[in-house]
Order: structure tokens, then C-alpha cells, then sequence
């Protein structure tokens, strides 16, 4: 692969000959076909394909939010790429392997967060949450959550964005009623204000609590 810095290629995106054009970054790439393709089928490249098509689609529902997260902080990788290999390497076990949620992260940035979090599955797929706002900054305090809600049976997710403040303590929020009898886990959203990003608050997101009984939608 290289890099074409020739003018008078300019917005050539697709092949030519044996080359393959695409911009990436703002930078014309330059790539070669592959002369014999192959699709090797081993047990364990099965596993691992198995492995990126689950999390792809799974990370897929929440990138919006993490490209909030990462917003002007990354700039060698796009923050899709980088927690799907976050979660690729650490997030699945077992064989055949499937996502452990309370290894899931979709943020590996460290900041003000909420504390003392606990859900609990209440009749009629509601699910009761509360928390310690853990903050004295006004600011924080004012700041919306966004709270993240995962199905671990069918890892699809759920998104209530800026649904409350953070020194509410406490909230309720329906689940889709199709997913009674599953295990939930929890992640929240919140902004640390001790860090500012061109002159907007950190968003950190970060996984609380569920994937028990209590959690189980009713």
C-alpha cells in the first residue's frame, strides 16, 4: 500500500489496472489487487470471523456515541475501528465464543463518572436505576445522562439519550416487551468537565452494573 502524492491523480478513488484507489483521511491510498485469492476456512480463522461479525454488529448500534466520545481526540484511527479491537480481543469467551458484557467497553478514556449504580427489573419490562452523582461540580451535576441498555441474549441495544439529569439519583425507563426473561447491562454516558476538548466537556462512557438476576427484564 502507499500513499499517492502524484496531483495528477486527484480524486481517483477506484482501480486502474491492478491498482485500487480509496481515500482514507484525506489521503488518496494507493493499493494493489491481490493476484490469487484465497478464503482459507480453518477452525480457528472460522472463530475469528465469527468473532468480528458479531461485535461489528453489535458496536454498529452505539457509534454514534462513541464517536462523541472520541471526537477530535483520534486521529490515526477511527473510533469504530478502535473498540471493535478493543472488544475483539477481550470482550467474547467461551467456544463458541460469545460476548461477555461485563467486559464490553465502549470507552477506554478515564474521567467524572457515576457511582454506587444499580438496576433493577421491576413488573411490566420497566427497569429502575439509580446512582451517587459522585460529582460537586454544578456543571456535571446539570448534565444530561445518557443511559445504554444491552439484551445480553440477543445483544441488541437500547439508547436514552440526555434522558435525565445527573443529580436526579434515580430514573425508570421501559425496555421493549419482547425482551422479557433476559439479562441487561448497563452503560452510562456521562461529561467530565475537568476536561475540556475544544471548549466541549469529555463524554466518558462507562459500564455500571447488570448482567445478573436482578437485572432480568420482568
Amino acid at each position: 500500500m502507499a500513499i499517492v502524492q502524484n496531483p495528477f491523480i486527484g480524486e481517483i478513488r477506484k482501480s486502474f489496472g491492478n491498482a485500487v484507489f480509496y481515500v482514507r483521511y484525506g489521503k488518496i491510498i494507493m493499493s494493489s489487487k491481490p493476484s490469487n485469492q484465497k478464503n482459507p476456512k480453518t477452525p480457528a480463522q472460522l472463530k475469528q470471523r465469527s468473532k468480528m461479525r458479531t461485535i461489528i454488529q453489535f458496536v454498529r448500534q452505539v457509534a454514534p456515541l462513541i464517536k462523541l466520545v472520541y471526537a477530535n481526540i483520534l486521529f490515526d484511527r477511527s473510533s469504530f475501528n478502535k473498540i471493535v479491537g478493543i472488544n475483539l480481543k477481550n470482550a467474547f469467551t467461551g467456544d463458541p465464543p460469545v460476548l461477555d458484557h461485563t467486559k464490553v467497553v465502549f470507552c477506554d478514556l478515564e474521567g467524572s463518572t457515576i457511582t454506587g449504580v444499580e438496576i433493577t427489573a421491576m413488573p411490566n419490562h420497566i427497569m429502575e436505576i439509580t446512582w451517587d452523582p459522585n460529582t460537586g461540580n454544578p456543571d456535571e451535576m446539570a448534565s444530561l445522562l445518557t443511559f445504554i441498555l444491552v439484551n445480553c441474549n440477543t445483544n441488541r441495544v437500547m439508547v436514552y439519550r440526555d434522558h435525565v439529569s445527573r443529580n436526579a439519583g434515580s430514573v425508570s425507563i421501559t425496555v421493549p416487551s419482547e425482551w422479557a426473561g433476559a439479562m441487561t447491562a448497563l452503560h452510562v454516558l456521562t461529561y467530565d468537565y475537568s476536561q475540556i476538548v475544544l471548549d466541549k466537556p469529555q463524554a466518558i462512557i462507562k459500564f455500571q452494573h447488570g448482567c445478573d438476576p436482578g437485572s432480568t427484564v420482568q
